[in-house]
């Protein structure tokens, strides 16, 4: 199992020590991880938006780039990358590295892991640590699904799909990175078994996971990741997908 970490900061000196840091940390615990760096807010949306990432460790002062706008104080693109990122991607731990104690309290709403002082890294090898556990907890109970197509049986991770997409005679999962795997099924076939894994049935193409879905009305679905899938015209497919994920997110509550 693979981690994988963004750190962020317009520091690049600053950033090659959070990475020597971090290395050293996963080592210790380990972790096998992969680190990005990287040096704005607006790299860091771009990066998230192409690739897995389950832990973000960020500055809040950086400077301001055309298409990431400061709110409230100057210079906090930290801030809004965190909420653009936790909107899209709910699953992503987020730790402020900063040299602006000031800021610990407002940082709060954007429920960090963690707000670690430039000052005194100390905290950042315990706080890592237990990070990194706490994922890989995560990540091995996550929820495995069969998936039966002929004589074999898949175990479905289905934390990880955001829907199956017919392609001929196969039908193809994709995750954040895109296409993942090819299953010689039809998406009626996959659909019989994996509805009770809260995937819905939306579209003569596609089956969507109700966990990456942010929007859902009679005319489109709007993943996390912004992706508009097209809602069938049929009433029945349409009443049955509404109540699967009515009990979804109920269950959520």
């Amino acid at each position: 199992m693979t981690l994988h970490i963004a750190i962020c900061d317009d520091d690049m000196n600053f950033v090659d020590t959070l990475y020597y840091k971090m290395s050293a940390i996963a080592e210790k615990t380990d972790c096998k991880c992969s680190i990005a760096k990287l040096y704005s807010g607006k790299e860091l949306v771009d990066y998230c938006q192409t690739n897995s990432v389950d832990i973000i460790l960020t500055d809040i002062d950086m400077p301001e780039t055309n298409d990431i706008k400061p709110i409230n104080i100057t210079n906090t693109n930290g801030f809004l990358a965190a909420k653009q990122l936790q909107a899209k991607y709910p699953n992503i731990e987020i730790v402020f590295v900063s040299a602006h104690e000031e800021l610990a309290y407002q940082s709060f709403r954007y429920r960090p892991f963690s707000f670690i002082s430039k000052r005194d890294l100390q905290m950042l090898d315990e706080d890592i640590s237990e990070l990194l556990n706490k994922i890989k907890m995560k990540k091995s109970s996550n929820i495995l699904f069969p998936l039966s197509v002929g004589e074999k049986t898949y175990l479905i991770n289905v934390d990880e799909i955001l829907y199956f997409k017919t392609d001929k005679h196969y039908i193809w999962s994709y995750t954040i990175n895109g296409k993942d795997k090819s299953y010689r099924c039809s998406i009626k076939e996959a659909y019989a078994q994996l509805s009770e894994a809260d995937f819905i049935y939306i579209h003569r193409s596609y089956l969507v996971n109700c966990r990456y879905i942010k929007y859902f009305d009679t005319q489109n679905i709007i993943m996390l990741s912004e992706e508009e899938i097209s809602v069938t015209r049929n009433e029945t497919k349409l009443k049955e997908a509404q109540s699967i994920f009515s009990r979804y997110k109920r269950r959520l509550r």
